[in-house]
């Protein structure tokens, strides 16, 4: 399946990354780096529910479920959410405890670690959105945004390293803890994401359309079936990586109701084929004559 496959490669690129953000944050006296380690853990974490989305969201509809189990990845993505927040308040409060301890200045390797981080974070998250959007995938674009933000947080890394050395150079104490000021700042950043995928999350629950580009795709679809008209109007909702369709269509006025009915039932079968859609239903508006 395409979609595991995207979140496998994801996964891979996190878990290397965790390792080498922790370790280097420990081995080069980094408290950001050990934070930005945490904070892509968080990014594994939103790996692992989207693979448990995915394989749960393309499920077959049965009798409880009757249009498929799609929303399930959005229940997930409220779950990514609430775990992102936990661990971004549970790093801030770390490192306000430990914030007056003694500080250690990070070894200049640091910058080279941290820039290599936000390299490949970059790269990460543009394919996971990109996938996210050629797949119509919410929970993916989700994780991509997870990425996103865990490549600014690396940023806010880089910067406040520069910060500790220039305080240390000049002997300026309040810069020296520009690596704790970074830390608490990523704290706050990770927040803001996992507001922002609850939200889309709630907004994708209540029912959200599919882009017109899209809908246009399956209209064209439409019209070519023998004896439509014109599709006269076109609903496609969201749901999960499926869409549901709500088209109608005009035939011929003069045409028997078996013969529109066959029509219809044609639009249906086209439809109902397609990957993407999981429920179909159409309705029949009598044209004039041809």
């Amino acid at each position: 399946m395409r979609l595991k496959r995207i979140m496998y490669r994801s996964f891979a690129v996190n878990a290397l990354l965790i390792v080498v953000k922790i370790i280097s944050g420990f081995l080069f006296n980094s408290i950001a780096l050990v934070a930005d380690g945490v904070h892509s853990i968080s990014d594994l974490l939103s790996d692992v529910f989207v693979i448990l989305g995915i394989s749960h969201s393309f499920k077959p509809a049965d009798e409880d479920h009757p249009f498929g189990h799609g929303k399930f990845e959005y229940v997930l993505s409220l779950l990514l959410g609430i775990s992102i927040i936990t661990i971004a308040y549970n790093l801030g409060k770390q490192v306000i405890v430990n914030f007056n301890d003694p500080i250690q200045i990070p070894r200049q390797i640091t910058l080279l670690v941290v820039a290599f981080v936000i390299f490949i974070k970059l790269l990460l998250a543009r394919y996971l959105i990109n996938k996210g959007k050629e797949e119509h995938s919410e929970i993916i674009k989700a994780s991509g945004m997870e990425s996103f933000s865990d490549m600014i947080s690396s940023g806010v890394v880089f910067l406040g390293i520069i910060f500790v050395y220039i305080g240390d150079f000049f002997d300026i104490s309040w810069l020296q803890k520009g690596d704790r000021v970074a830390s608490l700042l990523i704290a706050l950043f990770i927040i803001r994401i996992g507001v922002n995928i609850i939200l889309d999350a709630i907004h994708s629950l209540q029912g959200k359309s599919v882009s017109d580009k899209v809908c246009r795709v399956y209209e064209k679809l439409i019209e070519n079936v023998d004896g439509v008209m014109n599709v006269d109007h076109l609903d496609m909702v969201a749901y999960g990586p499926y869409f549901q369709a709500i088209v109608d269509i005009k035939v011929d006025g003069t045409l028997s109701v078996k013969e529109g009915h066959d029509i219809a039932h044609n639009v249906h079968e086209l439809l109902q084929k397609q990957e993407k859609i999981c429920h179909v239903s159409v309705h029949v508006n009598p044209g004039g004559e041809k």
